[in-house]
């Protein structure tokens, strides 16, 4: 008989299970996402901060300067007028630190007046913005470009390519810090809000899964029930055939022995005995031949039966297919074995 098929945990065990290995991905997948939206939010606001410095530097800062004075710099008294100009706006909360930059890395203009005249070796996105190309970037306040300098980070640093009307090439580079506890004080304020949302979409799609699992589990036990009860019926069917093969060989073997015994005794009648006469050979014979014939038909009997069982064991046996294609060669090897 068939043991007993073990299924695995039961519908709550499986559940749990799957809930358990369920959460590592989905919780891998939330910080993934979380990763990611925190970067686009600090890369818009990043992006909304050089949108802005780019409006300061055409209305602001541009029509203060000319391309000679960003060339070949600024006198005491220009200095003085673009601060009475500004009116101290670049000191306030607002903003940490200006510059204006010429193509030679020289300060030309900063609200500290400190920096004014200092010439250094270009960064890559200060190269970038005297190439043409804005840019806007986190910073700690300490680069070579800031040495004597007081500005404390973290910071906003962006540059503003200076084109001035009337030319087509790059004159210089405007250079605004901003303070950026107030941009990281929103993205948090956005983020959180993100990942209120980002949780429950994730907190549904792990909770609608249980479901699904649930109806998969109750699928795959009713297939292995099916399984099981067509394979106990297969095996209550062969011990019905081998039952019927036990009774039907033993038949065979009482018609075997039945006619052995005739045939034996017919023939010793005939070699002991010293005054038979034609007629009663004849019978003899008669006797004898019908044993044969009924223990020729045992022996095709036996073969229909080995054949049957060499189709349902192994259906490309070759011992099938030659039992197949030649029965009386069967029935030859089969008395040659018995003799």
């Amino acid at each position: 008989m068939l043991g007993t098929t073990k299924y695995g945990p039961n519908a709550v065990g499986s559940l749990v299970r799957f809930g358990l290995l369920a959460l590592v991905p989905v919780l891998a997948l939330g910080a993934v996402l979380a990763h990611e939206l925190n970067v686009d939010v600090q890369q818009r606001y990043l992006e909304t901060a050089r949108s802005s410095a780019s409006l300061i530097t055409q209305v602001g800062i541009q029509p203060l300067l000319t391309a000679q004075q960003v060339d070949s710099g600024l006198t005491p008294t220009e200095v003085a007028d673009i601060d009475d100009k500004l009116q101290g706006a670049a000191v306030s909360k607002d903003v940490r630190r200006i510059k204006v930059w010429n193509k030679a890395g020289t300060v030309v203009y900063s609200d500290n007046h400190a920096l004014i005249g200092r010439t250094f070796r270009p960064d890559e996105d200060l190269q970038a913005a005297l190439s043409g190309h804005s840019s806007a970037s986190i910073t700690d306040g300490h680069d070579e470009e800031n040495s004597g300098d007081n500005l404390a980070g973290p910071l906003i640093q962006v540059y503003v390519p200076l084109v001035f009307a009337g030319t087509s090439s790059t004159a210089g580079a405007f250079e605004l810090y901003l303070p950026y506890a107030p941009v990281q004080g929103a993205i948090d304020s956005e983020s959180n809000q993100l990942y209120l949302v980002l949780a429950g979409g994730l907190s549904v799609f792990y909770l609608s899964m249980f479901p699904i699992v649930w109806l998969a589990d109750r699928l795959r036990r009713r297939l292995l029930n099916q399984a099981q009860e067509a394979a106990v019926a297969n095996v209550a069917a062969l011990e019905r055939i081998n039952a019927m093969k036990n009774a039907y060989l033993t038949s065979i073997s009482h018609q075997f022995r039945t006619a052995l015994v005739g045939i034996q005794g017919f023939s010793e009648l005939i070699r002991d005995s010293d005054h038979l006469d034609l007629d009663e050979v004849k019978a003899f014979a008669s006797d004898i031949y019908s044993n044969a014939e009924g223990l020729d038909r045992a022996f095709g009997e036996m073969i229909e039966l080995d054949r049957a069982e060499s189709d349902r064991r192994a259906p490309g046996d070759a011992l099938g297919d030659s039992g197949r294609g030649a029965p009386d060669d069967r029935q030859s090897q089969l008395r040659t074995k018995l003799k």
